[in-house]
């Protein structure tokens, strides 16, 4: 992206992100990074692969070895970042000083998930103008237990709910487009009819966002269908996290993504190889060949995830509304406002 301008290269990044996800080419270096700049969450989510992680406690990523993830992806072509893996980001020390260091060296996209329990009025304006450029909450009501046991009292489930609306309508106010923000929640159904009950609601309760994503309820067990019966309710298309992105935890071991939230692949460590020689692996390549010929059956984490999957039951629908606010081509489906603010 040198010598090209932000719009130039915003544009370029977003190509090349489609061309990759339909595998019509390798880039040299992952588009986009998931950086898991804390593995410890401040929750205890019943439906969360936190309850199913074998290696604990978790920890912080040291502020050096990020800085060395960004300065290797700055020299070579590195798009996006999301700071989040397994954890809550907000809770690690140098969180603001990440978010300042990723847009210094020309992350085009730089994105967060958060459960919004650290959310307070102050830390709602120093989000807005860190420079982030999404954010995205899960609003999921089947967590409401998790919230009320683990969290104060006055951060129970619909305390959430109000943070989450409070953020909204702070960014509003200060007259600011970012970060676009996308609502999540997970439904036991994923039928047309209670996908489009689930966004209604939303919509209703949150009408400043700009995505409303309703996903399948999870099980994160290790060797079992994160959908029930997964391949007989979907077909299994090739994955294209491997051809766009890669995951790195909080001590520097890499793994495809999230999915893999044990490291049962293992494809390295960034403080013996770098990024580049993970991606460009022999490791990293077999999986792609693996996927792309049809074969993802065979790969143990690949053959039980939900990812990139469509489905083949007259009873259920997935949720096809883009990920990424810049993927929302067409006026009609943007927010009528959503460009309103310079």
């Amino acid at each position: 992206m040198q010598g090209l301008n932000f719009e130039n290269s915003f544009k370029l990044y977003r190509e090349l992100w489609r061309q990759a996800e339909q595998y019509e080419i390798i880039v040299d270096f992952p588009l986009h990074l998931d950086i898991e700049l804390s593995g410890i969450c401040n929750l205890n989510c019943e439906f969360c692969f936190q309850n199913n992680l074998i290696k604990k406690p978790l920890g912080f990523m040291n502020f050096d070895l990020f800085k060395k993830i960004i300065d290797e992806g700055a020299l070579k072509g590195l798009c996006s970042v999301k700071l989040q893996v397994r954890g809550e980001s907000f809770l690690h020390p140098n969180i603001f000083d990440a978010i300042k260091y990723a847009k210094k060296n020309r992350v085009l996209d730089l994105q967060i998930t958060t459960n919004a329990t650290m959310l307070n009025e102050t830390f709602n304006s120093k989000i807005i103008n860190s420079g982030l450029d999404g954010i995205i909450f899960s609003v999921d009501k089947q967590h409401k237990n998790s919230y009320n046991n683990k969290i104060a009292t006055a951060n129970n489930y619909s305390s959430i709910e109000k943070l989450v609306k409070k953020f909204l309508e702070v960014r509003e106010k200060l007259r600011s487009k970012k970060p676009w923000v996308r609502l999540q929640t997970s439904i036991e159904e994923t039928d047309i009819a209670s996908i489009n009950k689930n966004k209604e609601y939303i919509k209703t309760k949150f009408p400043q966002t700009d995505l409303i994503v309703i996903n399948r309820i999870q099980n994160y067990k290790d060797d079992e269908d994160t959908y029930p019966e997964l391949q007989k309710n979907y077909r299994l298309l090739p994955c294209n996290f491997l051809m766009q992105r890669i995951a790195i935890f909080w001590n520097g071991d890499v793994t495809t993504c999230c999915m893999d939230y044990n490291n049962r692949l293992k494809l390295g460590n960034i403080n013996k190889q770098s990024i580049q020689e993970i991606w460009l692996s022999e490791k990293m390549q077999k999986a792609r060949e693996l996927h792309f010929e049809g074969n993802r059956f065979k790969m143990p984490i690949c053959k039980h995830c939900h990812a990139c999957t469509e489905s083949i039951s007259e009873k259920i629908d997935v949720d096809t509304t883009p990920r990424n606010f810049a993927d929302l081509k067409d006026e009609y489906e943007r927010k009528p406002d959503a460009n309103k603010y310079q």
